[in-house]
């Protein structure tokens, strides 16, 4: 069956996913991560449902250009969720978990080269990172009531 969707990791290789994967196969990749060789994975979702391959270069573009990655390790990692907004541009977000409590960013997270400052609710374990990219996978945006902050 042809791909939905693209995943990505931070070696540089990739992976395909049909639209009826196992959820192991969405979450386990997050498990992995240890914020040294292996701090990232990106999730994005085809255009249409097709080998990569065989989409035009405009087509892979746009298909990479909206996604949810996860970087830091299996304990903390950061979400960012880089979308098209209703005005045509893209946006990327910091994904934080539903909170009352408003704080300044000041938790370091290490993707790569890059730390970034998030909050309390905006580290993700693997498990809770998991659910997001399930449902990331199946609807292409991040569960209600989850906090978006533009990077």
């Amino acid at each position: 069956m042809k791909p939905t969707h693209l995943y990505e990791f931070s070696d540089g290789t990739t992976a395909t996913l049909g639209p009826d994967e196992q959820t192991r196969l969405l979450t386990h990749p997050l498990t992995v991560l240890d914020g040294g060789e292996e701090n990232h994975v990106i999730l994005s979702r085809l255009v249409r449902q097709e080998w990569p391959d065989e989409l035009t270069e405009a087509e892979r573009d746009e298909s990479l250009s909206s996604f949810l990655q996860a970087g830091g390790s299996a304990d903390a990692m950061t979400l960012e969720l880089r979308r098209r907004e209703a005005d045509g541009s893209h946006r990327q977000y910091i994904v934080g978990r539903p909170s009352g409590d408003a704080a300044e960013p000041d938790i370091g997270i290490d993707v790569g080269e890059h730390t970034y400052l998030v909050t309390p609710n905006e580290v993700f374990t693997a498990d809770a990172a998991g659910e997001v990219f399930v449902y990331y996978f199946h609807h292409r945006d991040v569960p209600e009531g989850f906090t978006l902050r533009e990077l």
